[in-house]
């Protein structure tokens, strides 16, 4: 997003990734829209971004898109509802990701826009140890979530394959400002003195600007239709719960830390009960089922050769503080 001043349609402008890559973009020059289902998004409010109006199945998407150079799919489902392995309810899940990921495919060939896309670590093969990866087969086994992201990806690199120019980032979690979601937000529970349990688990986190950065480097770079996996920090999570409240000024006793599998296990077996009583179950069960996925990582060897700057950890907590605590300008 360097080169040259550039029209700019982000898709997920209101989540966390994709607030960091709109302001990153106008920080740059670039003509940026915004496409959303909400009519007054407060995150969007006084940045100086064109609002467009777009349907939740994406309809309208080639029309939007009609002008722009590049597409930013910031908006990919999150953490999906767990439900039984192959069943009805899992398999429309996964379609429904595909066919909106083809949409927005086709949408960027007509305009013959670069598709810039957010994918996750958790579709990054990796070499465990065979308990660590027995545990990563059960996860997979409960929760639609990979299943989803992994074809989601797929369907980009067969497109890449034939023409188009698309750009895959895979980062570990995310860390940093601008997170408007109301839920799977540890920093404001951290603010109120509610976090009294973490898995017991070294995790790894990146800034949302360091991703918003890498993809500018992929860009300009032209590293096309190649999965980029990106690691931050790695720290245990109960530390990264008491780093944070330090900085925000706020008394903290180290959680208490579950170990992962049982964590993953008794989300399962909670959203089984629920579903036996004709119950929609927590969502933040589908975040805790796959949250021992976050293990540590170290830096890819494009991640290095794009020369993606990772900011101090120190930096990207003291700045979601103060986001949460209004002293960040948003």
């Amino acid at each position: 997003m360097r080169k040259r001043p550039m029209r700019v349609l982000v898709l997920g402008a209101t989540g966390h990734a994709g607030q960091a890559i709109v302001r990153h973009a106008l920080e740059h020059g670039h003509d940026v829209t915004a496409a959303t289902t909400r009519a007054d998004p407060q995150p969007l409010r006084g940045l100086g971004v064109n609002i467009v109006r777009v349907d939740p199945e994406l309809r309208s998407l080639a029309e939007l898109v009609a002008g722009h150079e590049l597409l930013v799919d910031a908006a990919a489902p999150y953490f999906l509802e767990l439900c039984l392995p192959g069943s009805v309810q899992w398999r429309s899940q996964v379609d429904a990701a595909v066919r909106r990921m083809q949409i927005v495919i086709d949408a960027a060939r007509q305009s013959d826009a670069t598709l810039a896309h957010v994918g996750t670590y958790g579709t990054v093969s990796r070499q465990d140890t065979s308990l660590a990866a027995n545990g990563a087969l059960w996860r997979r086994m409960v929760s639609p979530y990979y299943e989803t992201k992994t074809a989601m990806e797929l369907a980009i690199r067969s497109a890449a394959e034939h023409g188009l120019r698309a750009v895959i980032v895979n980062p570990v979690t995310f860390v940093g400002p601008w997170n408007f979601r109301p839920t799977w937000n540890f920093v404001p529970a951290i603010l109120a003195g509610s976090m009294p349990m973490v898995v017991d688990q070294v995790v790894c986190v990146i800034d949302v600007r360091d991703v918003a950065c890498a993809i500018d480097l992929a860009m300009s770079q032209e590293y096309f239709g190649r999965p980029i996996p990106l690691a931050g920090h790695n720290i245990h999570a109960r530390d990264l719960v008491v780093q944070t409240a330090r900085l925000a000024g706020v008394p903290s006793m180290p959680p208490m830390a579950m170990p992962g599998p049982l964590a993953a296990a008794g989300a399962y077996w909670t959203h089984l009960a629920f579903s036996a009583f004709g119950l929609k179950s927590p969502d933040v069960l589908g975040l805790i089922a796959v949250t021992p996925e976050l293990m540590p990582v170290n830096p890819s060897r494009e991640q290095i050769a794009l020369g993606v700057p990772i900011r101090p950890l120190e930096e990207s907590l003291r700045d979601a503080v103060a986001f949460h605590q209004g002293q960040l300008v948003i």
